[in-house]
Formats: C-alpha cells, sequence, structure tokens
C-alpha cells in the first residue's frame, strides 16, 4: 500500500539551514566506531528509546552557537517547547546574533517559518514521523552497553544524533570508523548526564562529538560537534537550560497563531510516495528498481518514489545499530567528482567519509547512490557492485 504526500527534504533541510542554523529536523547520519569501556560504566538497562518517546513534553531555552576557528559567528536563543518522538515543536526567537525567521512551528506534518518583520510564512510539508532521534540514542546506548574492556577490538557501529547544521561544510575524517568513549557524568544546569564522547581513531581531532544526556529521562540536553574543513575549525554547541519535563504541552502550542495580514507562500515541491515492499514500489513505478546484495541481518524498513524535477526511487534497510540507504534518480553525472581509485562496472565511483559514507556513481541514464549508517565504506562499495549498471541504461 503506498501513501501519498508532498514532501521535499531537500527544500526543507536548506530552508531550516537559513533560518535557524543548529536547530535541525531529521537528518540521519552516522559513523562506525569501536567501543572503548571504563571501569565505572554504566549498564543501560532502560528502554532508551521508549523512555525518550515516552516524555510528555519538553519546555526549555534552547541556545544555538557556532564559532569558527574561535570566533562565535553566531548565537541565537529560543523559547523552545517540543514533543519528543515526533516532529512537533515550537521555537520563538529570543535574541539572535543574526536575522532569523521569528518563529519555527511544526505540528508533525506541516512546518511553518515565520518573518515577522515581512509579515510573511513560508509553509512546508513534513514526511517523517519524527522517531528517529529516539531510534539514535537507543543505538547509542546498545552500543555502549556492548563494550566491556577498554581495549575491546571488536568494530561495532552507532547513530550519534544530529548536531551539524545541513548547508555547513560537512566535515570529513581519513578512516571509516571512530571510537566512542564513556566520560562519566556531569550537571547540566542542576541535571546529572552522561557524557559521550565519539571521535576518530587516528585522534586527528578532524571531527568530535560530545552528547550530554540526561541520567533519568535521556534527553539530550547539550549537544556538541566539532571539525576541521580547509583550515576552518568550526564548533557547533547546542545547550538545554531550564528544562521542564512532562509538561503536557498543549496541541494549540504546535498550531501557527500569525496575525491575519500574514502572506503565507507554499514552495513548489516533488510528489512522494512510501511503500512497505518492493513489490509494491516495482508495480507503480517505471524505473527500474534496484536489487542490491544487503548483508543478513538488515530488514526493508521502507521503499520511496519521488515524482518532480528529479524521478527518484529509495530503498531503506535497517539492523539493531545501523542503517543503509539505496537511491536511484535520473540525473546522473549530479556533483560528480569520481577519481577513478574505485570502480563499479566499469564506471568511476566517489567515496565519501563523513557524518554519513557514501558510495555514488553514474551509468547511462541513472545516478546510483548508496550510503551507510554505521556501515563501513568496503562493504558499501561491496553493495554498489551488487547493483552495478543494469543493462539498457
Amino acid at each position: 500500500m503506498a501513501t501519498r504526500h508532498l514532501t521535499s527534504e531537500r527544500l526543507v533541510l536548506t530552508i531550516a539551514t537559513v533560518v535557524v542554523v543548529g536547530v535541525l529536523a531529521v537528518s540521519i547520519w552516522s559513523l562506525a566506531f569501536a567501543s572503548t569501556g571504563t571501569a565505572d560504566q554504566p549498564q543501560i538497562d532502560a528502554d532508551v528509546q521508549q523512555r525518550y518517546q515516552s516524555i510528555d513534553g519538553v519546555n526549555a531555552t534552547q541556545t544555538t552557537t557556532i564559532t569558527r576557528n574561535g570566533t562565535v559567528a553566531s548565537r541565537t536563543t529560543y523559547d523552545a517547547a517540543l514533543q519528543p518522538g515526533t516532529q512537533k515543536k515550537r521555537l520563538a526567537v529570543v535574541n539572535s546574533t543574526v536575522e532569523r525567521y521569528d518563529r519555527r512551528v511544526s505540528n508533525g506534518s506541516t512546518l511553518w517559518l515565520y518573518d515577522q518583520r515581512r509579515a510573511k510564512a513560508t509553509r512546508i510539508s513534513l514526511s517523517r514521523t519524527g522517531s528517529e532521534q529516539g531510534e539514535r540514542l537507543h543505538r547509542l546506548f546498545a552500543n555502549l552497553n556492548m563494550s566491556t574492556a577498554a581495549d575491546t577490538a571488536d568494530s561495532r557501529s552507532v547513530e550519534p544524533l544530529p548536531v551539524v547544521p545541513r548547508g555547513e561544510q560537512r566535515p570529513t575524517v581519513a578512516a571509516s570508523s571512530m571510537t566512542v568513549s564513556y566520560r562519566g557524568t556531569e550537571s547540566i544546569d542542576g541535571r546529572e548526564a552522561y557524557v559521550i564522547h565519539v571521535a576518530p581513531k587516528d585522534d586527528t581531532a578532524a571531527y568530535e562529538q560530545t552528547v550530554w544526556v540526561d541520567t533519568e529521562q535521556f534527553f539530550p540536553v547539550k549537544k556538541r560537534t566539532a571539525w576541521t574543513a580547509d583550515g576552518e575549525r568550526t564548533v557547533v554547541t547546542t545547550t538545554h537550560t531550564d528544562v521542564t519535563y512532562d509538561t503536557g504541552v498543549s496541541e494549540d502550542v504546535f498550531t501557527p497563531n500569525f496575525p491575519e495580514n500574514t502572506t503565507v507562500t507554499v514552495p513548489e515541491t516533488p510528489e512522494s510516495q512510501t511503500y512497505e515492499s518492493v513489490g509494491a514500489l516495482e508495480a507503480d513505478t517505471e524505473i527500474q528498481v534496484p536489487e542490491p546484495d544487503i548483508p543478513p541481518g538488515y530488514e526493508l524498513t521502507y521503499a520511496t518514489q519521488t515524482r518532480g524535477r528529479i524521478h527518484s526511487v529509495g530503498l531503506r534497510y535497517m539492523n539493531r545499530t545501523s542503517l543503509i540507504t539505496v537511491a536511484k534518480y535520473d540525473r546522473p553525472g549530479v556533483g560528480d567528482n569520481a577519481s577513478g581509485a574505485v570502480t563499479i562496472d566499469g564506471q568511476p565511483a566517489q567515496v565519501s567519509y563523513g557524518l554519513t559514507t557514501s558510495v555514488s556513481w553514474s551509468c547511462e541514464r541513472y545516478r546510483y547512490t548508496v550510503r551507510g549508517e554505521g556501515v563501513s565504506a568496503d562493504r558499501l562499495v561491496t553493495v554498489g557492485r551488487s547493483i552495478g549498471c543494469p543493462g539498457g541504461e
């Protein structure tokens, strides 16, 4: 059965970045890493995802600061209300060093961006449920529970929380694996939080992330991500203070209440469909759907088709700790700077390491991308080669 709705993830992310840098929608990224434990590392018995998503509303003061080479580029403080496990949130700017939309309101299916000075609002359809952050928290702690000794050699996968704003230059790392370490607990605005740190194995500091997670509610009260690209060190820090849980936030809070003279615009968005099976997608598209050899243990979570300026199909596979996606779209060569060091079916492939590892290549009519979250680049290349360039393309 196909679910039909309008969406433009790229448009949503681009606008949201311009509007509220550091306040992210669901953005999926992760890194493979080797877990390192400490003697006092706790074993988390709670169902982290359930605990996080059962919070009945959060009110807080949210501050996002971006620095470049030690100089503050922007700092914005919001009056925030949100519903964990959904995309429902309301962010009202209290003060900011840069010009921004004054309000960002989402009821879970629609996002409104309000510019009071211009008396304008932009309305954007959302396409996901908002449960991804709970899943990521669950995987993060599941991997920490797996680490039993400081010298463990097993490589494990995790999906850290999204912090890096879309539109920022993406950090890259030389290796496809990272290490995660437990740094004890710290008090953030009077609440105890687990401190978890992720960094490259080679300790280059090209990329690192620290997350402070409330020990009782498993809400990420603080996130800090730092990376170096083209000689510039960027640090993004988001902190929640004056946090109140289980506030029972009224649905009215997530409903826009703009003045009557507000002009509302709706950007043109492509049409997207979600399918429960590959067969349902194949029956509803003229594009030949890829047939990847996915490693054992992964299950298809959904298939997608998007029609618009670009016509594409996609497959999403998950296991307990990692994710693989396959995309095929009728725009070959877009952003192609493949070196030829890796080839797929005789075509040069581009391998990108960073917050999401990916392998991309072009056939005659189509472009393919295989992305992995908590999956090595070698494995993604293997998946890509199982797809190749099907006949007739």
